[in-house]
């Protein structure tokens, strides 16, 4: 059975200078902190005792987006994914990428994307979340999402630490037992981007486009028919979506398994999205190969199911730009 992994991340400084649960991991987790900086022999050693074939990166969240001067983010962007290709290209069996986007300026992300995909390689990029507080339901986005959908790019949409303000209202008293992280505010915070896209009617505009979401879908699979139940409450019946806001989850989303190997939950995932839209992942270094894959090989499906989860509808979405020998 070959398998997939696609929300596996890597460190590099500059762009990852200071950040806060690179630090963090220095001193409570040094062992997963050299494997986030090394993309060579310990990624190998973690890949091979799992038995995971091929691993597509992804700069570290935030990657490039929290800094503030717009032209160190554009640079630090490309440098990261000159980076990245190199990396590729010395494994190109083993290995691919997803580009990292100065989302500060709109254009220059849109530019970036298909320098990454037509010219290094790269089978789409990764976004985490929100830029500084701007969301990309935001219009001035919409050439970047053009743009995707023109190439036939994905993009994982991946979580970030929510916005200042909810964490002023939500989380600031919660801050020191991580209520804001991965516990509960990443998932709370990237399934609400989620739903502000699909409610801007972006999917509309651009029909095609695929984005991807980990976690087993940042809780909106287990949310989904209370969404659809109760979408149009406020009674703006003029900007109404063509379709339900479901139905957008199941035709423009794919999710991923990453850091979530919970029974019930990857259940509720897979009655919801169905197998066609489910992907493994593990989310390294956060979370351990060998974990992501016990958990999958070890969950009571049919072997079709598995086949499609582990690799066949990351081959089927990226198409031409995985390696031949994992059946693309």
């Amino acid at each position: 059975m070959t398998l997939i992994a696609l929300e596996e991340h890597f460190a590099w400084d500059p762009a990852s200078t200071g950040n806060t649960v690179a630090t963090w991991l220095k001193s409570g987790n040094p062992v997963a902190y050299q494997r986030l900086y090394d993309r060579g022999p310990l990624r190998f050693e973690q890949m091979d005792s799992a038995g995971i074939d091929f691993q597509i990166m992804s700069l570290f969240d935030p990657g490039v987006q929290e800094e503030a001067d717009v032209a160190r983010a554009v640079d630090l962007a490309r440098r990261a994914n000159d980076v990245l290709a190199e990396t590729v290209r010395a494994h190109p069996g083993r290995f691919g990428g997803f580009a990292t986007l100065a989302t500060q300026d709109p254009d220059a992300a849109a530019a970036e994307l298909e320098r990454a995909v037509t010219e290094l390689g790269l089978v789409g990029a990764l976004i985490n979340g929100h830029c500084q507080g701007r969301y990309l339901d935001d219009p001035a986005y919409e050439g970047l999402f053009a743009r995707a959908e023109a190439l036939g790019a994905p993009i994982y949409l991946h979580p970030t630490t929510p916005h200042p303000a909810v964490m002023a209202a939500w989380f600031a008293p919660y801050v020191a037992q991580g209520m804001h992280l991965a516990s509960w505010g990443f998932a709370a915070e990237a399934g609400t981007h989620v739903l502000r896209l699909i409610y801007s009617g972006l999917f509309d505009k651009f029909p095609r486009l695929q984005m991807i979401i980990g976690h087993l879908g940042e809780m909106l699979p287990f949310a989904a028919y209370r969404i659809d139940r109760y979408y149009g409450l406020g009674g703006d019946s003029g900007n109404r979506l063509q379709r339900l806001p479901s139905e957008y989850l199941l035709n423009n989303f794919y999710v991923t398994t990453s850091g979530n190997f919970c029974p019930p939950a990857f259940a509720c995932t897979l009655e919801v999205m169905g197998a066609d839209r489910v992907m493994f992942s593990v989310d390294y270094p956060m979370d351990d190969n060998e974990d992501g894959a016990t958990f999958l090989a070890s969950y009571p499906m049919d072997a079709g199911t598995l086949r499609k989860v582990s690799s066949e509808n990351a081959i089927r979405l990226f198409g031409d730009r995985l390696p031949r020998h994992l059946g693309a």
